[in-house]
């Protein structure tokens, strides 16, 4: 077995996505996409550590398009932090969209297919 294909420049990480997470941000008269990224199991750990709500630091670290880290943001919302803020900003159904979206471009959907398709056999 040749160990090429796991060496770290040929890890194939997910493109970043734009998708569709709320009709109230316009812009032009347009909705504006919000852009995701996957993220290393290393630094979601060293994210989430202490933290009680780790789908929230997940989403915060993924989410790249509004950039939750800008203080402006954050104080227009009242937050003190990325995820105090997307909780101001969305809806639940829309944060639910989010997470959903959040799962998906780091893998926890593909896998959930690949175990119920395991299931059925």
């Amino acid at each position: 077995m040749d160990l090429k294909g796991f060496l770290k420049e040929n890890n194939g990480f997910p493109e970043n996505r734009r998708v569709h997470i709320s009709p109230c941000f316009r812009e032009n008269g347009e909705e504006v996409l919000w852009e995701l990224r996957a993220v290393s199991e290393e630094e979601y750990r060293r994210a989430a550590e202490g933290k009680r709500d780790k789908w929230a630091v997940l989403c915060m670290l993924s989410v790249v398009v509004p950039d939750l880290t800008d203080r402006a943001l954050q104080e227009s919302y009242g937050a003190d932090s990325g995820e105090a803020a997307l909780q101001e900003m969305l809806y639940p159904g829309e944060y639910m969209r989010l997470l959903e979206a959040v799962k998906d471009i780091n893998g926890f959907q593909s896998r959930r297919r690949v175990w119920k398709e395991q299931a059925k056999k």
